[in-house]
């Protein structure tokens, strides 16, 4: 049997291609067949398959046989499989559980992690990081000796991105089937003149994770419409079932061969509908409906004379994806427009307009021997804050903008600890002692800071240990969060990263109790807090004593100390 394709090679019109049929694949998946065709055309044959003709409509006898969407990484030759149409257009019965004006997903409990955990020391598991996990379990395709038969990746064409802001979004959406790319674009500019109006068969299609400044849009092809309905891909974009994602129409600018996977590089030109499924066996995108973006500002002072200061970006959002893409434009901003392989201090100053919650600010004090460029993301405390906000188990939280200002300081612009010491080796209960701390800095004399210590009465006839650590590392007694504005006080609670913090260990227990930190309690008051008979009750806590010590300027190192405390005279 012998048929034709349509795609996009170049430009916004689709081409025919021609097409043999080779066989069927029975159950491929469950219960979906799949189609084995050879493909005929000047560019396929050095092409192979292309990563970015997903969805190109196939047709034998003038009939729609299903969409392009399969083929072999390494294969030499141009056998790809085809998802049938029938399993795409039985997508479209699905219904919407989303109510008309709301968000996919928001609905969506997710387990509420505290500050300290996650992969690494003082981080979280993400959201984005849950969902990846899933879905490379989900989605790897199992490897042989002979290769392996899987979905063509989506490449998402970036543009006005840098090479580390690119590995940090691939990093995340690898296991989703999307692979950044560097393109060019800004998915704002102007359509040409003869640019169609809407979706065709065999036409393009970009799905807009991130437009303006930076872009970035993973890019397929349109398989069959009906009136303002779309099917595209014939396998998922990121198999994330219901969503609000923006797309456009794109203009492909060339195909490039590869032995592993070739692709289509193109570039949004003309907004236009949202992608409302992203199912097993297609995309749908609806033209008539729109989807959530939010406008992000990173501002740089400090960087005097460098071309671009102020960038500009609208970012898609969804719970799982907005905090990685907001995280991609800074690194791209300070990766691209603070380049410079030098010593360099910071203040990062984050703003998050809230439509219910007000504005949430956030500052991260840090230093670099390395440059602006090697600051993470994922350091900056405005990253979890958008992703817990985002993706919370309590209740939508509308985000409308979020603002970054990054004032650069370049010098080593930091402290420190070389050493601690006490005005006295013992002392009584309820006595002050002087705790010196000697700070290194960079060309210049260490400073002592002098921090009165009041001896607790606690620790009579023991040893008191005294530790002395950088704000940053020091995490509050924060209970877990019941409710939104709990969620809200953690997030914005935090010690200064440009302060020590003196920390004493006290003997007894503490605990949190109903969004409280109650100290130095005696066991039988804790046993009445945490009754065995009910795990809704207070969680232990180590009984501390903290005092914060501004510095001005970031603080490396710590250190402890011990002081012998005397029996109390009778």
């Amino acid at each position: 049997m012998r048929g034709y394709g349509l795609t996009v090679f170049n430009g916004t019109r689709p081409e025919r291609f021609e097409v043999e049929v080779v066989g069927t694949l029975r159950n491929f998946r469950p219960r979906q067949d799949l189609v084995l065709i050879r493909t005929t055309h000047p560019i396929l044959q050095r092409a192979n398959t292309v990563g970015g003709m997903s969805g190109s409509p196939i047709y034998v006898d003038d009939k729609l046989v299903g969409a392009y969407a399969y083929g072999w990484e390494f294969g030499n030759e141009p056998i790809a499989g085809v998802t049938p149409i029938s399993n795409m257009i039985a997508e479209l019965a699905r219904p919407r559980r989303t109510p008309a004006g709301m968000i996919p997903g928001y609905s969506v409990p997710v387990p509420i992690a505290g500050p300290s955990e996650g992969p690494a020391p003082g981080r979280r598991q993400t959201s984005l990081d849950t969902v990846a996990s899933q879905l490379r379990l989900a989605r790897a395709p199992v490897q042989t000796p002979f290769g392996s038969l899987a979905p063509m990746s989506v490449p998402l064409n970036v543009a006005g991105m840098g090479n580390g802001a690119v590995r940090f979004l691939a990093e995340a959406l690898e296991p989703m089937g999307i692979t950044p790319m560097q393109a060019a674009g800004t998915g704002t500019q102007q359509a040409p003149a003869n640019a169609p109006t809407h979706y065709e068969p065999g036409g393009s299609v970009s799905v807009q994770l991130i437009s303006g400044d930076i872009s970035g849009a993973g890019t397929g092809t349109v398989t069959w419409v009906r009136g303002p309905e779309v099917l595209g891909f014939g396998h998922p974009m990121m198999d994330l079932g219901e969503v609000a994602l923006p797309t456009a129409l794109s203009r492909v600018s060339w195909i490039l061969s590869s032995s592993r996977r070739s692709f289509k590089i193109a570039e949004p030109i003309r907004p236009l509908g949202a992608l409302v499924q992203d199912r097993p066996s297609t995309i749908i995108v609806d033209e008539r409906a729109s989807a959530p973006t939010i406008p992000m500002r990173v501002r740089l002072t400090g960087n005097d004379g460098a071309p671009h200061n102020d960038w500009n970006v609208q970012v898609a959002f969804h719970r799982a994806l907005f905090a990685r893409l907001c995280g991609s434009v800074v690194a791209t901003v300070l990766e691209t427009a603070a380049s410079d392989n030098a010593d360099a201090a910071y203040t990062i100053t984050s703003r998050v307009h809230t439509r219910d919650r007000g504005v949430l600010e956030f500052t991260d004090v840090g230093a670099t021997l390395m440059g602006p460029g090697s600051i993470s993301p994922l350091s900056m405390s405005f990253f979890e804050a958008v992703d817990r906000l985002a993706d919370n188990a309590f209740q939508p939280v509308r985000i409308d903008r979020v603002d970054v200002d990054v004032n650069l300081r370049w010098r080593r612009d930091l402290y420190y600890v070389r050493n601690v010491s006490l005005s006295r080796a013992e002392a009584d209960p309820g006595q002050t002692v002087q705790l010196h701390v000697s700070l290194g800095q960079y060309a210049a004399a260490p400073i002592t800071r002098t921090i009165p210590i009041e001896v607790p009465r606690d620790l009579a006839g023991r040893e008191m240990e005294i530790e002395v650590m950088p704000g940053g590392e020091a995490v509050p007694d924060l209970p877990e969060p019941e409710n939104i504005d709990d969620l809200v006080r953690n997030l914005t609670t935090s010690y200064p990263d440009d302060a020590l913090v003196v920390i004493v260990r006290m003997p007894g227990q503490g605990a949190l109790v109903r969004g409280r930190a109650l100290y130095n309690l005696p066991g039988s008051a804790f046993d009445a807090l945490r009754p065995g008979t009910s795990t809704d009750g207070a969680e232990p806590l180590s009984n501390v004593r903290r005092t914060v010590v501004p510095l001005g300027r970031i603080v490396v190192g710590r250190d402890r100390i011990r002081l012998r405390v005397r029996e109390l005279r009778q």
